[in-house]
C-alpha cells in the first residue's frame, strides 16, 4: 500500500509533457519564418488551434528569431560601405499656410543604412510654388542624424541639418548636435525613442545680419504599423537658444499600394517663438505624395 501511494505521487509530481506540434502546423511556420508579419499570424492561430502544444509552439519560434537575429548581425557585419542602403523618394503637390499660402510642387527623399553599432538616416525635402515666374514658396531641408548603440536601447546621436526659407525670414540654417537617446518603446509594431542635447546654430536673416548660438536640442521619434501596409510616424525636434526657439513636428501616414509604391499624407508644423518682424510665427504644410521605395 505504502508503495503503492509513493508511486502515485511520484506520478503527480512529474509535470504533463507538452504535445509534439502536429506536422502541417510545424510547416506552416516554418514557411512564415522568412515573414516576420505573417509569422505572428501564424504562431497566434497555432497556439489558439493546438493549446496542448503552446509550449513547443514558443520554442521553436524562440529558436526561429534566435537564428534570424544571428543572421542579421552577420549580414550587418559583413556588408560594404555601400551595401545595406534603403530609402524612398516621393512627389507630389502641397498646402502651405502661415507666411506663405499657396499650393505647389513637394519632393522628398529618404534613404537610411543600419550596421552593427550604427543607424545612419538622410532626408531631403523641397517645397517649391511659382506663378507667372515669381516665386511664392520656396523651402529647402536637408538633414543627417546619425545613431551609436552602445546597448540595445541607448544609443548617441550626432544630428546636422541645413534649412533655407526666406518666406520665414532667413536665407540658410545650419544646425549641428550632439546627444543620448533612449528607446522608451521597441517592440515590432511600436517604436518610440527620446534623444537630447546641445547644439550650435548659425542662421543668415533675410535682412543681411547673421546670428550664431549655443542651444540646447530634444527630439521625438515614433512609429505605429497599424497593419501590414499602413504605418504612421512621427518626428519632432525642438531646439531653443537665447534668441529663439524652433519646433518642427512632421506627421506621416503611409499606405502600400502595390509592390514598391505607395500613398503618403504628411503633415509638418514649423514654429519660431521670436521670427523676424513681419513674419508669422508658424508654418504648416500639407503635403501628398506618391513613395517609390528602393
Amino acid at each position: 500500500m505504502m508503495r503503492a501511494a509513493f508511486a502515485l505521487l511520484a506520478l503527480l509530481a512529474v509535470p504533463a509533457l507538452a504535445d509534439p506540434i502536429p506536422p502541417p502546423v510545424a510547416a506552416m511556420i516554418d514557411a512564415a519564418a522568412a515573414n516576420p508579419d505573417q509569422l505572428r499570424v501564424v504562431a497566434e492561430i497555432a497556439r489558439k488551434t493546438n493549446p496542448a502544444s503552446v509550449a513547443e509552439i514558443d520554442a521553436r519560434l524562440a529558436a526561429i528569431n534566435a537564428a534570424a537575429a544571428k543572421a542579421r548581425e552577420e549580414r550587418l557585419a559583413a556588408q560594404g560601405a555601400l551595401d545595406g542602403w534603403t530609402g524612398n523618394g516621393e512627389v507630389g503637390g502641397f498646402i502651405s499656410t502661415g507666411n506663405t499660402n499657396n499650393r505647389g510642387l513637394a519632393i522628398g527623399i529618404n534613404i537610411a543604412k543600419e550596421t552593427r553599432h550604427w543607424k545612419h538616416a538622410f532626408r531631403g525635402q523641397v517645397d517649391y510654388q511659382e506663378d507667372q515666374g515669381v516665386t511664392s514658396r520656396e523651402r529647402y531641408f536637408t538633414g543627417y542624424e546619425g545613431n551609436w548603440k552602445f546597448s540595445p536601447r541607448g544609443f548617441a546621436v550626432l544630428a546636422l541639418s541645413f534649412e533655407k526659407d526666406r518666406f520665414s525670414g532667413f536665407t540658410s540654417r545650419f544646425t549641428e548636435a550632439l546627444g543620448l537617446g533612449y528607446r522608451l518603446i521597441d517592440g515590432k509594431r511600436v517604436t518610440l525613442a527620446l534623444d537630447g542635447g546641445p547644439a550650435l546654430r548659425q542662421t543668415m536673416l533675410t535682412t543681411g545680419t547673421s546670428q550664431s548660438e549655443l542651444a540646447a536640442r530634444a527630439a521625438l521619434n515614433a512609429k505605429w504599423v497599424i497593419t501590414p501596409a499602413i504605418s504612421l510616424t512621427e518626428t519632432a525636434t525642438y531646439t531653443s537658444d537665447q534668441r529663439n526657439s524652433s519646433f518642427l513636428s512632421l506627421s506621416q501616414l503611409t499606405a502600400r499600394l502595390n509592390g514598391r509604391l505607395s500613398a503618403r499624407m504628411s503633415y509638418q508644423v514649423n514654429n519660431e517663438s521670436n521670427p523676424p518682424a513681419g513674419r508669422e510665427n508658424t508654418d504648416t504644410v500639407t503635403r501628398a505624395t506618391l513613395v517609390y521605395n528602393f
